[in-house]
């Protein structure tokens, strides 16, 4: 009996492969999230963010559009994008533009968990790093900081003086985006009509 002791050559995948395997798999829908992933990555994060699988399928939750998950057996964060972004459905308009805020929105918490930073949505690094992408992304600044509990004067109050004179509630620094405002990042930064107009693009949904 002869032994084969032949070693396989594990190498790390490249930009070239998931983008080849997203157009096998999802067709020009695929290739429109690795070109869109590239694209982003080289004009808003200096090309820093290593190659990462950008899926297209049903998310773990359903209500999402879009989730970067991490676990013990990814060598990286895996990106997936709901197929409605492509098709369009009776809540989100689905295009190009769609795609990239989405993809975008999905690689800044890619982008922190390589840093080992918090992703979350109302954390001080996501607040900072939404802040330095604004201009770039949508010609606009924003400010943004972690919404937090405080006591604010109560609304009550004025129908009736027995009510407490104070109230505990999230609410934002003055001038700053409320928390639902920073979890949407970039949606909540574009003008109402900034998705019309997108032809839709198809992807299977199954």
């Amino acid at each position: 009996m002869t032994t084969c002791n032949a070693q396989l050559e594990v190498t790390q995948p490249t930009y070239g492969d998931y983008a080849r395997a997203a157009s096998l798999l999802w067709g020009p829908a695929g290739e429109l999230a690795a070109a869109e992933f590239a694209r982003l990555n080289r004009e808003l994060f200096a090309g820093s963010i290593p190659p990462v699988p950008v899926m297209i399928g049903l998310t773990a939750f359903g209500h999402c559009i879009g989730l970067t998950r991490t676990a013990d057996w990814l060598a990286a964060p895996r990106i997936t994008l709901a197929p409605e972004l492509f098709n369009g459905n009776h809540r989100t308009r689905g295009g190009p533009r769609m795609v990239a805020d989405v993809l975008v929105h999905e690689m800044v918490h890619a982008a922190l968990r390589f840093r080992g930073e918090d992703s979350a949505h109302n954390a001080a690094p996501w607040c900072r790093l939404i802040t330095e992408l604004s201009p770039g992304l949508a010609g606009r600044e924003i400010s943004a900081r972690p919404v937090r509990t405080r006591r604010i004067p109560n609304p009550a109050r004025e129908s009736d003086p027995a009510a407490p004179k104070t109230k505990v509630a999230r609410v934002a620094d003055p001038g700053c985006m409320p928390q639902k405002a920073l979890a949407r990042w970039p949606h909540s930064i574009r003008p109402d009509d900034w998705y019309a107009g997108d032809a839709p693009i198809r992807v299977p949904t199954c």
